[in-house]
């Protein structure tokens, strides 16, 4: 009597969940996508002035970028968090009125992220004015 080989189970398949594709033809679409890219880079460069305190922090990229960055309370602290535990920036507590507050620095690790950062910034920035042209009468701010 021959035995059968075991028949092989049936792969269990996860339906991959789809997302609904983004609207490239939308200004609030390309508006995120750059203000979330651009707001690493502006934390950066506010705390290369000086060490802040998180709303200070987003007051000064909201005046840095006249308005056209200005990260939210959930958008900056996971940054600031993520800035710290990989040594870019270093926090201390200070008492103000009984009130503590963190007080966020750059390292001189984060300084050399900022430099970098400045640099890749600029050559796009040379990049795009070199390349990309408004559609006619379609110029706008952020």
């Amino acid at each position: 009597m021959h035995r059968l080989a075991p028949m092989p189970r049936p792969a269990m398949h996860l339906k991959a969940v789809r997302r609904p594709s983004p609207d490239y033809t939308s200004r609030e679409y390309w508006n995120g996508l750059i203000k979330m890219s651009l707001s690493k880079f502006f934390i950066l460069c506010v705390l290369n002035e000086r060490g802040m305190h998180g709303y200070e922090i987003t007051r000064a990229v909201e005046r840095t970028t006249e308005g056209c960055c200005s990260p939210s309370e959930g958008a900056l602290y996971p940054v600031l968090h993520e800035f710290e535990s990989g040594g870019y920036v270093t926090a201390r507590t200070e008492n103000v009125n009984g009130r503590e507050r963190k007080i966020y620095e750059l390292t001189a690790k984060g300084r050399q992220a900022f430099a970098v950062a400045s640099s890749a910034w600029l050559d796009v920035a040379g990049c795009l004015g070199g390349s990309c042209k408004p559609a006619k009468g379609k110029r706008q701010s952020c």
